[in-house]
């Protein structure tokens, strides 16, 4: 039964519940198999960006080395 101020009752006219359809082995699985893809795309993002920044400091530091050492006049 439905009531404007609380929640929805899902009953038969004989009075058990409703219960909700248990998901098959092959739904359980799907799922599983979802979240560890979506686990191991994650770790290679954070893997990935581990290696990435010693690897941008070290060109950053370059480029630093670079544009100090280049001379002020352009063009003479």
């Amino acid at each position: 039964m439905a009531n404007k101020n609380g929640p929805v009752i899902d009953m038969t006219p004989d009075g058990r519940f409703i219960e909700a359809p248990r998901p098959s082995l092959t739904q359980i699985l799907l799922r599983v198999l979802a979240f560890a893809v979506a686990l191991c795309i994650g770790a290679a993002l954070v893997w990935t960006a581990f290696l990435m920044i010693p690897v941008l400091l070290v060109l950053g530091f370059a480029a630093y080395v670079a544009a100090s050492r280049r001379p002020t006049g352009w063009g003479r």
